[in-house]
């Protein structure tokens, strides 16, 4: 019989196409999931910015320690909604060392509020200058670290995102 060939070797290029194949797709698929988590976590981490921006501007110039206190809870509950924690020991506390709000007016510099100074955790972000704030109105920025909000699949392929953050930032004018 000429020209025929034996029933494994059909099996065996199979294997041998799968062996080269699986691994790319494999690798494809982690950074599908590793960018929608990551885009997820960035709407989510910009939304409680939005609603952070809003309460400050719902409480006006009113005590600093009534507009800070507002912001934080606002903040947090927007991202525990979304699924992010903000604290070590579970949802709901406030914890600098994942997150960070910056609250500033055009005549705050320093800004109002900085979560990233003393016993509120290590800055993730410089704070960005208030002189780009038009008058009457408040710039809420919260930063979450990014292996927060997503996993740290492609930490094998050489991209990790332990030491990298997402940033929301919303500008709003005082309603009062």
């Amino acid at each position: 019989m000429c020209g025929t060939r034996p029933t494994g070797w059909r099996s065996g290029v199979i294997s041998l196409e799968l062996l080269v194949v699986l691994p790319a797709l494999f690798a494809c698929t982690l950074v599908a999931v590793q960018f929608g988590a990551s885009l997820s976590g960035a709407v989510a981490v910009h939304e409680a910015s939005v609603a952070g921006a809003q309460m400050a501007s719902v409480l006006g110039r009113s005590s600093q320690a009534v507009l800070i206190a507002g912001i934080k809870n606002t903040v947090n509950e927007s991202l525990v909604s979304a699924g992010i924690s903000t604290d070590s020991t579970g949802p709901g506390g406030w914890c600098a060392a994942n997150m960070q709000i910056i609250v500033q007016e055009r005549v705050s510099d320093p800004p109002i509020y900085n979560g990233s100074a003393g016993a509120d955790g290590p800055a993730l972000q410089s704070v960005p200058a208030a002189t780009s704030i038009p008058a009457d109105c408040i710039r809420v920025t919260v930063n979450v670290r990014l292996a927060e909000v997503a996993p740290d699949l492609l930490s094998s392929f050489g991209f990790s995102v332990v030491s990298r953050f997402i940033t929301g930032s919303t500008l709003r004018y005082f309603n009062g």
